[in-house]
């Protein structure tokens, strides 16, 4: 497999999970996504918020940018002005787009280069890869709210 093989592979699997992830974010009424189920579990607005602003500082550390601030002690919370159902698709939606266009401007030999991380080295490709799963891992989230809330279809047409 070549390096723009493995290059057009990530970049399918983020369409692919950002995709079923705003599918599944759209199909959720408002009152549901600010709901903390049982008064302690985060909120669908809090975890996508927390995607936002991870895909975000992956496409800045896959861009060689500068990160954007991080101040969070324990789960992250959505900020009041995230917290709409408009708002938050928006956001989610302008994360993913700095997600494809870092990755796109990457150049398919640097695929692997080093990325300093407070906590060692990582790469562009495990980042990336990272970021499809960890959209994934909270599309279940919101799956669980669907059907915790009676809704049983499946939103990913």
């Amino acid at each position: 497999m070549t390096s723009a093989d493995v290059k057009q592979h990530i970049r399918k699997r983020l369409e692919s999970s950002s995709h079923l992830y705003a599918k599944d974010l759209e199909a959720i009424p408002e009152d549901q996504l600010l709901n903390s189920i049982g008064g302690v579990a985060r909120t669908a607005v809090d975890f996508t918020y927390e995607v936002a602003f991870v895909n975000r500082r992956m496409a800045a550390r896959i861009a060689g940018q500068a990160l954007p601030d991080h101040n969070h002690d324990g789960w992250m919370k959505a900020p009041a002005e995230f917290s709409s159902k408009e708002a938050c698709i928006a956001e989610f939606r302008g994360s993913v787009e700095a997600l494809f266009q870092a990755w796109d401007g990457l150049a398919e030999d640097a695929l692997e280069a080093p990325i300093a991380t407070p906590n060692g080295e990582t790469t562009a490709l495990n980042m990336a890869s990272l970021a499809a799963t960890h959209m994934s891992y909270h599309d279940a989230q919101l799956n669980f709210i669907q059907s915790f809330h009676g809704d049983d279809s499946m939103h990913w047409d």
